[in-house]
């Protein structure tokens, strides 16, 4: 199954437009609506590479066991049954080294999110990613660490980046 984040859901990645590689636009496009999504579980696991390695604050998952990754799959269903809905927009994203290698990235986004209960929240984050092109010529994730950016004061460097 080919997914793919709709039209009316481009506007939450605009972000990776200013990215030069059009497989990691279309790469990071379908990680964030499949992020979205925790029905799309199967396609979650796939978006990481064997070895991939997913990393939320001190929980940390790796994907040995193969391609849909059973121990990021886990773990995301963890977090989903902690805050059952989120919705993830990148703000701005850093290519790390030579402008025409877009494999490692750092995104700076906002977060909403719905409890069980029913309130909301939101919030700013951050991630580290590295992304792998297989031999099947397919981009993988082979790193992904968030960083959750609770509170973040005035004149710091969120701020600054961001333009709050």
């Amino acid at each position: 199954m080919s997914t793919s984040a709709p039209e009316h859901e481009t506007h939450k990645t605009q972000a990776v437009n200013d990215l030069s590689d059009q497989q990691v636009r279309q790469y990071l496009r379908k990680f964030y609506y499949v992020s979205n999504d925790i029905s799309l579980e199967k396609e979650w696991g796939e978006l990481f590479a064997e070895d991939g390695v997913y990393i939320m604050g001190n929980r940390k998952a790796t994907g040995p066991e193969g391609i849909a990754s059973p121990t990021i799959r886990k773990l995301r269903k963890k977090l989903y049954e902690e805050i059952p809905q989120r919705d993830h927009s990148p703000m701005k994203i850093f290519s790390h080294g030579n402008h025409h290698d877009d494999t490692e990235l750092m995104v700076l986004g906002t977060v909403g999110w719905t409890y069980h209960a029913g309130h909301d929240h939101s919030g700013d984050w951050a991630a580290h990613i590295k992304l792998h092109k297989g031999d099947d010529g397919v981009l993988r994730c082979k790193y992904y660490q968030i960083i959750i950016v609770n509170n973040p004061l005035p004149g710091s460097l969120w701020y600054f980046v961001c333009g709050r």
